[in-house]
């Protein structure tokens, strides 16, 4: 459960997300296909070079922090995603990659306006999240392996 004072400061980077997600997420899969070459199997790269991925990214990202504080209010949208990062095979294990190299596109792309206390809050976010995720995508896991 995040912090009452997290879920300000992350609710409070709303409007920049609305007016620069694309922007942190063309940022992020820049950087993240560059220092981590691994994962870019898990992404169709036709949709990174139209732009679908980034969008799709930052829409996701702005949904999250829109309902940080009960992300089951947007399972639905979150269970379509996560059916898609199990057909990719994407693990436990790739979360840590993704929230760094978020961390990092949010830092550089809003530069002085990200300050330790958003991006701290962030982080913090950010795992809340990736245990949401996880935690789905394991059910589907089990019931793909059964």
């Amino acid at each position: 459960m995040l912090d009452s004072k997290s879920v300000e400061l992350v609710k409070s980077t709303i409007p920049t997300l609305k007016t620069h997600g694309e922007e942190v997420t063309k940022y992020f899969y820049k950087d993240m296909f560059e220092r981590y070459p691994q994962v870019q199997s898990m992404f169709d790269m036709e949709k990174q070079k139209n732009g679908k991925q980034p969008k799709a990214l930052a829409k996701a990202v702005l949904n999250a922090a829109m309902h940080i504080e009960n992300l089951d209010e947007i399972r639905s949208s979150i269970n379509v995603i996560a059916h898609t990062h199990v057909k990719l095979n994407v693990r436990e294990e790739h979360y840590p990659i993704v929230g760094e190299c978020l961390l990092k596109a949010i830092k550089v792309v809003l530069g002085d306006s990200a300050t330790h206390e958003i991006l701290e809050a962030w982080e913090k976010a950010y795992r809340e999240i990736a245990r949401f995720y996880i935690a789905i995508e394991k059910q589907l896991y089990a019931k793909k392996d059964n």
